[in-house]
């Protein structure tokens, strides 16, 4: 069944029947695009500034654990050094001299010390213990260098055992309150290593929530997308495809929304239009081809039936036999050449069934050719590869026949003509090449046109009925030359068998 061949013009437009109001199409697509983008981002910025602030708020805590740690020093320090001033004091009494009291001072000094560093770092609710340690400390030194110096100094050995008991009982007090100081501060700092893990964790959950919420809400909106936006230009680039094919009934109808769904309106109505379009130019081809046929036509019969007709009016039969049969001779040849080119129009016209077969084509070529022999002088040498091409071999020997029978036609004698068959990996090529006079550049484009030929006595329709017959086989045939250098008839055919078995 032959194909049909289409047409194409520039679509430049519609026309007042199928206008289409694109001022001011429906913007859903852009808002769900601009939405879904801004919520996603909304999310993400959201997490961000979450995640910064307890950033902020975990590098503060733990700034403030490490001032932490140096008044946990001090709170041990001042522990320490309330001790060390009782055990000074102690031995003073047990050695009842004086030789420890620069130690204990050195030790008062750094009680003293202690309790304004560690001051500022002491909670609001453990304040009272400083007061109690600062009086508890000073009434101890008071009374270590009033009446216990005194009674070292006398070497009272009753009253230096009751300076001992006095000073234990009042230096218990400093030390329980110079302890709670010390766990006050370890405490505070407990609660500040409390609230960075919480800030950590809460960091993490939120910045995990927000990352499941992103991938969500982008999984969300692609799915959206896809449905609102990738599905209907799918099918317009289908429906667009079947229209570049040919398919000028193809139709997307209304498919989408907002701007996809005007564009898949207005795509609908372009496709009416170019149908319409496209009928009036096959129609306009049509007429301008069968106007290009009849006028080759009555050019290449006007020839023989003018010269029919003259002979005819000049014959006589009672002239002379020899003359009279010359003239019959003519009118012959002349009646043979009009069959001739009905025949070849018959044969470029007619739907072209093919039989196709397994064609080995070296066997093939060489028998083809093997037909000619030496004609007019003109040697034809082959060299084909073997190769087996789905054809039909009696339309295929046809063309065969008439790319080498023009070769020989155009080739000055002692000249060669070759055939040359190379196989491919889905293809096989034949050449015929010839060393004629070649063609010119402009011609190449012409010469497989119905009725143009430059030969006289040919009917032009030889090359025309060639590239339908190879056409029907899903092949290619082509020419290459220069002139003056001989020409170069290319056969591409495939090496599987077409879609199609036919042709026009």
């Amino acid at each position: 069944m032959a194909r049909p061949r289409f047409c194409y013009a520039p679509f430049d437009g519609f026309d007042g029947s199928h206008s289409i109001a694109m001022s001011s199409p429906p913007r859903s697509i852009a808002f769900e695009l601009a939405a879904g983008f801004g919520l996603v981002s909304l999310v993400a910025v959201a997490t961000c500034g979450l995640l910064l602030a307890l950033v902020r708020e975990v590098s503060g805590l733990v700034t403030g654990m490490r001032e932490e740690e140096a008044a946990i020093r001090r709170g041990q320090e001042l522990a320490t050094a309330v001790r060390e001033q009782y055990i000074h004091m102690a031995h003073t009494l047990i050695e009842g001299d004086r030789s420890h009291l620069d130690h204990y001072g050195e030790w008062e000094e750094r009680v003293r010390v202690g309790i304004r560093e560690i001051s500022p770092h002491v909670p609001e609710d453990q304040r009272f213990r400083l007061v109690l340690v600062e009086r508890d400390t000073k009434a101890l030194s008071d009374r270590f260098r009033g009446s216990t110096l005194e009674a070292v100094d006398r070497a009272d050995k009753s009253a230096l055992v009751e300076e001992h008991r006095a000073i234990m009982a009042m230096s218990e007090p400093a030390f329980e309150q110079a302890d709670a100081l010390a766990r006050a501060v370890e405490s505070k700092m407990a609660h500040s290593h409390v609230l960075a893990t919480r800030a950590t964790r809460l960091g993490l959950i939120a910045g995990g929530v927000g990352a499941v919420a992103v991938v969500a809400l982008s999984f969300l909106f692609t799915f959206r997308l896809r449905a609102a936006v990738f599905k209907p230009l799918t099918m317009l680039a289908a429906a667009a495809r079947r229209v570049g094919a040919g398919e000028f009934d193809a139709r997307v109808g209304s498919v989408g929304r907002g701007e996809l769904l005007s564009l898949s309106r207005a795509f609908d109505r372009m496709a009416e239009e170019l149908a319409e379009r496209q009928l009036k130019l096959v129609q306009t081809e049509r007429m301008a081809a069968i106007g290009h046929l009849a006028a080759g036509v009555a050019h290449e019969l006007n020839n023989p039936i003018g010269i029919i007709r003259g002979y005819l009016k000049t014959m006589n039969a009672k002239g002379d036999p020899e003359e009279l049969a010359e003239e019959l001779e003519i009118l012959d040849q002349e009646a043979a050449q009009c069959q001739r080119i009905a025949e070849d129009l018959l044969a470029y016209a007619r739907p072209m069934a093919l039989k196709l077969e397994r064609v080995e084509m070296k066997t093939f070529l060489e028998e083809t050719v093997r037909r000619f022999g030496d004609s007019r002088g003109v040697a034809i040498d082959v060299d084909a590869e073997p190769s087996h091409v789905p054809a039909d071999p009696t339309r295929l020997r046809q063309v065969v026949l008439n790319l080498v029978l023009n070769a020989i036609q155009v080739s000055p004698k002692e000249k060669r003509v070759r055939v040359v068959g190379t196989s491919g990996a889905e293809s096989y090529a034949v050449e015929v090449r010839d060393e004629g006079p070649g063609i010119a550049a402009l011609e190449h484009g012409r010469i497989f046109e119905p009725f143009y030929t430059k030969r006289k006595g040919g009917s032009g329709l030889g090359l025309a009925v060639c590239q339908g017959i190879v056409r029907a086989h899903g092949g290619t045939v082509s020419v290459r030359s220069r002139e003056g250098e001989g020409a170069i008839f290319r056969v591409e055919l495939p090496t599987r068998a077409p879609d199609s078995r036919s042709d026009s």
